[in-house]
């Protein structure tokens, strides 16, 4: 994006007076403009006949440099699913509290710059409720700015930020469309930005099983995801019931994922119910609703994984290989350390592949599902259970996650006792996989062999 970043600092941009709402105290105007379709004021749609028309920035786009051209290619590299009719730019402005009345559906933001600070803050909670800030510094984020207020951070430095969203509805005339079905073409109208619509190839499946914590998966489960290049249509959103339903569909987009769908209440139970839902031979991708973002071990550090729909193709297709071909289940290691976390390091013998993010290949035997007495433990148990019968467990010991465990909502912070009933349950029956291992604290846990067949 430096290329990008260096030609919007060095770039005059026009006065922009029209966007009254994010405008601070008594500021007239700021440094903006926008790229793609625009809508008319209803007296001009009356005059004129059309209700959106292109921008005269678009129309002149060649006066820009390569600025339209680069704005395009940075779209479609990273959200090529997704469909914008409109690119805002703003430039070296606090943008004030406000919502998106006149956009349709959610935006993807990215800002560049030389800056520091200039996070932007989004009001999940309430407007006047204190807002969760996002680094949006060379990384595009997914919202619905129809719904909650936001605005930008204090900063220092050059800071331009890109808003991508639509807002073409179905009962919109066009300016070229109008223009041209009454004989009246004008050699200066530039076709308009298409939309970045790409055919994903649906390998795998996400499945999001989620108990009364409908803004944990709004504010990150579902922007990481869709953050990082998958497709909403492979997301799938498993509930313990019809009230719970209604509830995620009131509050989650319904851009960001494919269906939401009735199973079981308990962990073990929705696991089992997505498995049995899924064909035999489905890839499928368990995530936790509360992952933050997903990180890979690179040097001696953590970097977070900006294409988790890549990633995830990786992990599946090493299945694939020769010495890994009955493996059917992969996970990543469960605590980001980078002093514990290994570069390019797989494992293949028995592992914990911990439930908050893992993938495999579905089959409907019963051998395979956990016990309702291993519920707090049941990634131990799955774990032990994919070992025994595919003689490997595929561990990528470089990927991690970060989340918040034991959050409200799911099991609950209580789990002693579920803990210790698992425990028991698993060395009971797994004495020679496992053993009881206990926190400083006191807390039952459990301690796998790494033992290869």
């Amino acid at each position: 994006m430096e290329d990008l970043s260096k030609l919007l600092i060095d770039y005059k941009f026009p006065k922009c007076s029209s966007r009254k709402n994010v405008l601070n105290g008594s500021d007239k105007s700021y440094e903006g403009f926008n790229l793609g379709y625009i809508r008319l004021i209803p007296y001009y749609a009356n005059l004129y006949g059309y209700t959106i028309q292109l921008s005269n920035q678009t129309k002149n786009h060649n006066k820009t440099g390569d600025i339209y051209e680069k704005i395009l290619e940075l779209a479609h590299k990273n959200i090529p699913d997704f469909d914008f009719s409109t690119v805002q730019l703003n430039k070296n402005y606090k943008i004030a509290k406000h919502i998106d009345k006149r956009n349709t559906g959610v935006s993807y933001i990215c800002a560049v710059g030389d800056y520091t600070g200039g996070e932007l803050l989004i009001y999940f909670d309430g407007k006047d409720k204190p807002p969760t800030p996002i680094d949006i510094k060379n990384k595009f984020y997914t919202f619905d700015g129809t719904k909650y207020y936001h605005e930008v951070a204090d900063f220092t430095g050059n800071r331009i930020s890109m808003v991508f969203y639509n807002i073409i509805r179905d009962t919109d005339i066009k300016e070229v469309d109008w223009l041209f079905e009454h004989g009246c073409k004008k050699c200066d109208i530039v076709a308009p930005i298409q939309n970045n619509k790409v055919t994903f190839d649906n390998d795998y499946v996400i499945a999001i099983p989620t108990y009364q914590r409908y803004n944990e998966l709004l504010k990150k489960t579902l922007p990481t995801l869709i953050n990082g290049s998958v497709n909403p249509d492979l997301i799938h959103i498993f509930v313990a019931n019809e009230e719970e339903k209604f509830k995620y569909e009131q509050i989650i987009p319904k851009e960001w994922y494919i269906n939401i769908l009735v199973g079981e209440k308990g962990i073990r139970n929705q696991r089992k119910y997505i498995s049995k839902y899924f064909t035999e031979g489905t890839k499928i991708v368990s995530m936790d609703d509360d992952i933050e973002k997903i990180v890979i071990k690179v040097g001696d550090k953590l970097e977070q994984v900006n294409n988790i729909d890549k990633l995830i193709r990786n992990n599946f297709d090493l299945l694939k290989e020769e010495q890994y071909k009955d493996i059917h289940l992969w996970g990543v290691y469960p605590t980001p350390n980078a002093l514990w976390l290994k570069e390019k390091y797989v494992t293949s013998d028995l592992r914990f592949c911990i439930g908050v993010f893992h993938g495999y290949i579905n089959r409907h035997n019963d051998n395979l599902y956990p016990d309702p007495l291993s519920e707090s433990k049941e990634d131990y148990e799955q774990s032990i259970l994919f070992y025994k019968m595919d003689g490997g467990i595929l561990r990528f010991n470089n990927i991690s996650f970060k989340t918040k465990f034991n959050a409200p909502g799911g099991l609950g912070q209580d789990r002693y006792l579920l803990n210790k009933t698992a425990q028991e349950y698993l060395v009971k029956n797994y004495p020679e996989y496992c053993k009881e291992k206990f926190r400083k604290n006191g807390t039952p846990e459990i301690y796998l062999f790494k033992k290869k067949k």
